[in-house]
Formats: C-alpha cells, sequence, structure tokens
C-alpha cells in the first residue's frame, strides 16, 4: 500500500460514495487506474464493506459482554452467528474467553429476547453476561456530534 492509497482510503472513508473519477483526479490516476486500487484492496480485505447509517429516533443499540467458560467461545460465537436479526458486530476482545456485541433493534423488547434467547442456546458455554443499553451517542464515525454538558446533543 502506498500513499495513494492512502488517499483513497481517507477520501472513502469521508464518502464511500465518491466516484472512481474524483478519487482518480485526486490522487493524479485514471479513473480506471483507481478503480483497479479500489479493486485491489477490497480484495486484500482492506477495505470491507460500505456502510449506510440511517438514524432513527427510535432505534435501541445495546453492548453485549460475553465472558465464555474456557475453551467455549468458538461455540458461542457460532451461536451469536445464528442470531443475526438484531446483532451487528461480534468482537473477540483481547481478554481472555471475552466477547463483545453490539446488537440494534428498534424495540428494547427485542434485545432482551436476544439475551434471553443466547442464555438458552448457550447455557454453561457461558460464565457471565451483562448488558447496557446506549442513552445516547455522543460521537460517532458518520456525523460530528457535539456534547453539551447539559445532557443536550447538538448535531
Amino acid at each position: 500500500m502506498d500513499g495513494k492509497d492512502e488517499l483513497i482510503l481517507e477520501m472513502i472513508e469521508g464518502n464511500a460514495r465518491v466516484s472512481y473519477q474524483e478519487l482518480g483526479d485526486a490522487v493524479g490516476i485514471s479513473r480506471v487506474a483507481a478503480k483497479k486500487r479500489v479493486m485491489k484492496l477490497e480484495r486484500e480485505g482492506i477495505i470491507r464493506g460500505y456502510n449506510t447509517c440511517i438514524y432513527r429516533e427510535d432505534e435501541v443499540t445495546m453492548f453485549l459482554d460475553i465472558v465464555t467458560a474456557p475453551g467455549k467461545m468458538e461455540e458461542v460465537i457460532r451461536v451469536l452467528g445464528d442470531r443475526t436479526a438484531y446483532i451487528r458486530q461480534v468482537f473477540e476482545t483481547t481478554v481472555e474467553n471475552h466477547v463483545h456485541i453490539v446488537a440494534v433493534s428498534d424495540q428494547a423488547t427485542n434485545l432482551g429476547y436476544l439475551i434471553k434467547m443466547i442464555r438458552k442456546k448457550c447455557g454453561d458455554n457461558i460464565v457471565e453476561m451483562h448488558s447496557q443499553t446506549v442513552k445516547k451517542v455522543i460521537k460517532d464515525v458518520y456525523a460530528n456530534i457535539d456534547y453539551e454538558p447539559d445532557g443536550e446533543v447538538k448535531k
């Protein structure tokens, strides 16, 4: 990866809908060359996908931390893969036997059901499970959100 690739990544990160022509113009290469570079970055797994983030007033986000029994993490992750309706992301953390999940729904009761089903399907493979519902987003990668000390969020 060189400086041109870095610049392409920076531009895509700010706007994944940027055209190959715009990328090429900014980097000093042709549209076709820009497209080839993007495709190479995708094949190498550097670009793993493109997202559209839609803000919804009714969206409920929950963080779920699971501590698995020793040697049972793969089984728990397999169960989580089957429950993809509400699960957005699953992370293996640097703490041994520890998995972090981000789940989203339009209703908190759906996330409660998700927790219940994970407990039921995983049984003794889970040592501990803790969940926290997000009260408000202060800053994210999709928008500049400023936090005011009085609790108000300005977009």
